[in-house]
């Protein structure tokens, strides 16, 4: 039997020089597959940590055949590029995981006996200090037509309310890939997202998202959906200004980084109807 592996964190592989019998107990493991991750990143000289920053380790679920959770199951953790570098330590049994060196192509594993693993990929980035607000999106003109289909939604949303995560080392700075920065609608107010509201916060793919990762440079965007119809109020047949309010916060280790929250101020116009 040739050796078979499937890299990535949700569907188990069974991988085994030689064939091997996957049995059928309760107790006997079938599939192996990865928790989702705690944070998208790992800071260089630190261990994982949630978006609290609580330290959280990387976490196996092992199942059956019959597709039920192993509750016993003990699988093995390690880095697999170990030959490669020594950029990720983890704990065989424990799963704590900790960055030594900065590592963009890092790859994870967790193994449950001789014939089942899984595979994932992960980074190390350094460490985020501080946080500001990108290039200011221009007003948004919505428009009195029916709000239906995608290009309307499209003109009736903002541009990127963008932010920069960084470290800064003197007078150079860095930007910080794979940390996510949380947005909230301060005005109109949304605390949940709801997208029956007047404003709702939009990824760039239009879908309902109040989180984003930061991508190579740093940079991370999120923006505001509006239903003309609920905002600006109409005011007769007037040209109708008023503002939507987002704030960006970025943490590290639970404490929010300087410059956060950023605020981000967008006037939203109503033209006057004839």
């Amino acid at each position: 039997m040739n050796r078979m592996l499937l890299v990535g964190g949700i569907v188990a592989v069974v991988a085994a020089a030689a064939c091997a019998d996957v049995g059928t107990g309760p107790e006997v493991a079938a599939a192996i597959e990865f928790a989702p991750f705690a944070f998208p990143s790992v800071v260089v000289g630190d261990t994982l940590r949630d978006s609290l920053g609580v330290a959280t380790p990387i976490r196996a679920i092992v199942r059956n055949s019959a597709g039920d959770i192993i509750t016993g199951a003990r699988p093995t953790y390690l880095y697999a590029d170990i030959l490669r570098d020594s950029a990720l330590r983890v704990d065989s049994s424990t799963g704590v995981l900790v960055a030594r060196a900065k590592v963009s192509s890092g790859r994870l594993a967790a193994r449950i006996g001789s014939a089942l693993q899984v595979i994932k990929p992960f980074i190390a980035t350094i460490r985020p200090d501080s946080v500001v607000r990108g290039t200011d999106p221009s007003a948004l003109i919505v428009s009195l037509l029916p709000d239906t289909g995608r290009a309307r939604a499209q003109g009736n949303t903002t541009g990127d309310l963008s932010v920069r995560v960084f470290n800064r080392q003197g007078t150079t700075t860095t930007g910080v890939n794979d940390w996510l920065v949380s947005y909230r609608l301060v005005k109109p107010a949304n605390p949940t997202n709801d997208t029956t509201r007047s404003t709702f916060l939009v990824n760039e793919n239009l879908s309902p998202s109040i989180v984003d990762t930061t991508g190579s440079d740093g940079g991370a965007a999120r923006r505001v959906r509006v239903r003309p119809s609920l905002f600006p109020a109409a005011q007769g047949s007037a040209r109708v200004t008023d503002t939507v309010i987002v704030e960006a916060t970025v943490r590290y280790r639970g404490q929010v980084l300087r410059g956060a929250p950023v605020r981000i101020v967008v006037p939203v116009i109503r033209p006057a109807s004839q």
